[in-house]
């Protein structure tokens, strides 16, 4: 019987990480984008900001007590091994984290500040001094932020993938599925939030989520089959790694529900609410319901693709 060391709490942790990734790429990118007028990609921005750092702090609590000795987390920062995934991994999620914090900090909206740090200030005298605008630290930060970003994106598959023993991780292309998965699931999550604000949406933040979530869908679809291609002609372990997905215990999980309900639908709905400013160049009508579904479906897609490797490479075994 196969022993399952790794657990829906590591499945947490990589998908909350790669949500944060995708998450803080996209608000960068459109901090890039935005209008110096305050209008445009502006929400998509400070939403991205608001956001970000709280899936990633919340994935690396779970990591942390998944540790087993959790009090001795720290160890892990008194060095720093360059051979090592995990070292590398650490250093990455405490930069990053970082990062996303400093960034929520400068997207923070003035009134909220002064009220936050008045309330501070009652308890903590020399609090009021930290009260700094840093909204000029915007752009710099979202630089800063975006190779930080795709490193993580890119290092939830690369820790499956430095585990030689198990064929079902053993290609790059699972960290290069990751990473666009996440970047995908950064698009999806902003698209709920907005769906679910009362705020009218602009065609342009619309458009902009969809046709990002468009691109990484479709690099998602052409690097998941060949992944499949690739197992298929690699050597006999991988072939039979492979069988867990063409037969076994995770092919619906697979080809229906991730590949299916979680790229292909959602991939097809926002094509559907795209055809019209394709063809016409027409204001773009989209449809609040329609966005939400496609955002929930490639959000559950995200943590399906996670799950099934997690688990369906711990059953494979050179």
């Amino acid at each position: 019987m196969e022993r399952i060391e790794w657990g829906l709490l590591i499945v947490n942790y990589l998908y909350l990480g790669g949500l944060s990734a995708g998450v803080f790429f996209v608000s960068g990118l459109a901090t890039y984008l935005k209008q110096n007028d305050g209008t445009g990609d502006s929400r998509i921005a400070r939403y991205g900001a608001m956001i970000a750092p709280w899936p990633v702090s919340i994935g690396c609590i779970i990591l942390i007590f998944d540790l087993g000795n959790w009090q001795r987390f720290y160890k892990l920062f008194l060095h720093f091994r360059i051979e090592s995934p995990m070292s590398i991994g650490s250093w990455l999620l405490l930069l990053f984290s970082v990062v996303t914090l400093i960034n929520f900090y400068a997207w923070l909206p003035e009134q909220k500040r002064n009220v936050a740090f008045l309330r501070l200030s009652k308890r903590i005298r020399s609090a009021e001094r930290f009260n700094i605008d840093l909204s000029s630290w915007r752009r710099p930060l979202a630089a800063v932020g975006f190779p930080l970003s795709l490193g993580v994106g890119i290092y939830t598959g690369v820790l499956l993938g430095a585990v030689q023993a198990r064929p079902f991780w053993n290609t790059n292309l699972v960290a290069q599925l990751f990473l666009f998965s996440a970047l995908s699931t950064g698009c999806a999550l902003l698209l709920v939030f907005l769906s679910l604000n009362r705020k009218s949406l602009e065609d342009s933040q619309i458009r902009f989520l969809y046709t990002l979530d468009i691109c990484f869908i479709i690099v998602e679809l052409f690097i998941a089959l060949p992944y499949v291609i690739h197992g298929e002609l690699s050597v006999k372990a991988v072939q039979d790694s492979l069988q867990l997905i063409m037969g076994g215990s995770y092919t619906l999980a697979f080809w229906v529900f991730f590949l299916g309900m979680g790229l292909l639908v959602p991939l097809a709905l926002e094509v559907w609410e795209m055809l019209p400013v394709l063809r016409t160049k027409s204001p773009l009508k989209h449809n609040k319901l329609l966005t939400a579904s496609a955002a929930f479906l490639i959000l559950i897609g995200g943590y399906l693709l996670r799950y099934i490797f997690v688990y369906a490479g711990q059953k494979s075994a050179f």
